[in-house]
């Protein structure tokens, strides 16, 4: 099947719990978890189901371990109709599985991971670059660094564009950003890559690396938008929310849809922030991800903000 999007990076088994309190490890008594959910996670796994649910065609690159949550991962791409070819399974790695606890009265986050796949545990091969070269987009997080810079050139030789989803600095960065075509980050990424304290003047310094695009994600006052010509902020759409887990991953689906329906940078930042602020409203990263339909309609109940300066 030739996509739409192909993700390359990370996917993991999250255990998400509201909790009315903090642990103490030397209080026997427990801690009440008034809700509970398993559901998918990582950056490129929830990116690519916002996308499918859009009515995108996606398709995962990567790795999982042989084991429970991975076949579990596994099924749950195939319920929401993403691609599995090149998803491998293998017995020697496992599958990375995250303990998210949601403060009850913020929606704070509290994220405890158990890495079970090592960066260079993903190789690819002939096959990945037919995947990568007949897709529109390649979308990438770092996870696999070595490969996501060998797809992002197999993308750049074919025309594909490359969106980079950055949360943080890695290894390899400076090798895989000058191949990127959309940067979608957050917030503190561009003083944390750039070392320049100035937000603005480190957002100039990361769009000389050669992207057309650079979006900084601010949560829900919204995103910055910066191209090599003009600059602006999207106001975001404040609700009560339950849980955030994911809302960033979201935000990146639903940007590269708008990019793909030929939509302006202010109606694809609107959009992206809407999709947001929906996922924020059910616990889990996934399982509040909206439908195209429940997006329209969400928009059309809430007044839209205007693009800003």
């Amino acid at each position: 099947m030739t996509l739409d999007v192909a993700g390359l990076g990370y996917c993991v088994y999250d255990i998400v719990a509201i909790a009315s309190g903090p642990p103490d490890f030397d209080n026997v008594a427990m801690v009440p978890l008034p809700d509970l959910v398993h559901d998918g996670g990582g950056q490129v796994g929830t990116a690519l189901t916002a996308m499918a649910r859009l009515g995108l065609r996606t398709g995962y690159v990567g790795i999982l371990g042989d084991d429970r949550e991975g076949h579990w991962l596994r099924e749950y791409f195939l319920r929401e109709g993403i691609d599995v070819a090149r998803l491998r399974h293998r017995h020697d790695v496992g599958t990375n599985i995250c303990l998210i606890l949601v403060e009850e009265a913020t929606a704070r986050r509290a994220i405890l991971c158990h890495r079970r796949v090592a960066p260079d545990d993903l190789a690819l091969d002939e096959d990945d670059r037919v995947c990568v070269q007949a897709a529109r987009v390649l979308h990438l997080d770092g996870q696999f660094m070595s490969a996501a810079i060998l797809a992002a050139r197999w993308a750049r030789e074919a025309g594909v564009k490359v969106c980079y989803d950055g949360n943080h600095p890695r290894e390899g960065l400076e090798e895989l950003l000058p191949l990127v075509d959309w940067l979608v980050v957050a917030e503190p990424f561009p003083v944390a890559v750039t070392g320049i304290s100035d937000p603005q003047e480190a957002a100039s310094e990361l769009l000389k690396l050669g992207a057309e695009v650079l979006v900084v994600t601010q949560g829900e006052r919204g995103c910055q938008v910066s191209t090599g010509g003009e600059q602006f902020r999207v106001p975001g759409f404040p609700v009560q929310a339950v849980d955030t887990t994911g809302a960033g991953d979201a935000f990146h689906g639903a940007f590269i849809y708008g990019m793909l329906q030929g939509w302006d940078l202010g109606q694809t930042g609107r959009f992206a922030n809407t999709v947001a602020a929906i996922n924020c409203l059910t616990l889990g990263g996934r399982r509040g991800l909206p439908s195209l339909e429940d997006v329209c309609l969400w928009m059309t109940r809430t007044a839209s903000p205007p693009v800003g300066p």
